[in-house]
């Protein structure tokens, strides 16, 4: 496995579940969640303490899974992985020395969990918060430590939240005839495609002030000049639309509906689905668009 830099990295061993009770394993472990290289996702993994390549290495969907507190009573700080799109569940406990009684959750252990949780719902964090310690790729046994992965801008932070919806309505999207209509197109469709610079920016100079509004409420408030002008909202959300950020989300999201998560992806963007439309068979991307137009016709 290529070295890799750890986002965050908690010591953390597995849980067996046998009917409703959970039951740690004396294993040591990592727990750990790392920005691949390969294809520009954020992966969850766990591997024993000490061994080179992980055990579990799974590709976070943004909106599908969940990282949580799990109320076991004084046998142990256990938390749990779940997901939007099963009713898989992954039990893991915290390997950390306790601040108080082995069940105690310390806020030092409720932030680690909030941390990497914001991570897979795709939040980015203030780097005062977010911490710069370095972890050296082969060794991040150095629990709760929260470097960012090194690039030219000093790290990469989640991709900021987007009303990717109201750039769709806006947008000819492929396959669409003179009347409007969609028609799927004769190649597979990602929104990393239909939400390129080329398409989204040139919307930019004819939205109402409203969608503006609605595109900066999701931004952080740090980029947005005081009392912006409408000219330099229109500038922050340019550049937003212009940023790697912006891409990597986009084509997270892509990847989301692909891998089961269109019904969790459509409900969070406030585009409803017909009954039954996830189980159609056509690429997920194309009903979610679809659904998007639709919604835009419903609403003239």
């Amino acid at each position: 496995m290529p070295a890799i830099q750890p986002v965050i990295a908690i010591k953390a061993g597995k849980c067996l579940q046998d009917g409703t009770t959970v039951i740690p394993q004396e294993e040591s472990g990592i727990l750990y969640i790392y920005l691949s290289p390969e294809d520009d996702l954020y992966h969850l993994c766990w591997k024993a303490r000490g061994a080179v390549e992980p055990e579990d290495d799974r590709v976070l969907i943004p909106g599908d899974c969940r990282l949580l507190r799990h109320d076991t009573g004084p046998t142990g700080r256990i938390f749990m992985l779940k997901f939007a799109s099963s009713s898989e569940r992954n039990f893991f406990w915290l390997q950390s020395q306790s601040e108080g009684e082995p069940g105690h959750w310390s806020q030092r252990d409720k932030n680690w969990i909030k941390r990497m949780d914001r991570i897979m719902q795709g939040e980015s964090e203030d780097d005062e918060e977010m911490g710069d310690a370095p972890i050296d790729s082969g060794n991040i046994e150095a629990e709760g430590e929260q470097p960012r992965r090194g690039g030219e801008d000093g790290g990469r932070a989640p991709a900021p939240q987007f009303d990717l919806a109201a750039l769709l309505r806006g947008i000819q999207v492929p396959g669409g005839d003179a009347q409007g209509q969609y028609r799927q197109p004769a190649t597979a469709t990602s929104l990393t495609d239909l939400l390129s610079t080329p398409n989204t920016v040139p919307l930019v100079a004819n939205m109402s002030e409203e969608t503006l509004n609605n595109l900066i409420s999701n931004l952080p408030p740090t980029i947005i000049p005081e009392n912006a002008t409408l000219a330099q909202k229109k500038e922050v959300i340019t550049k937003v639309l212009r940023s790697a950020q912006f891409t990597q989300g986009a084509a997270s999201l892509t990847s989301a509906l692909r891998e089961g998560a269109l019904r969790a992806v459509a409900d969070s963007l406030r585009v409803p689905l017909q009954p039954g439309e996830e189980a159609t068979g056509e690429d997920p991307v194309e009903v979610f668009v679809k659904a998007v137009k639709r919604q835009t016709d419903e609403q003239n």
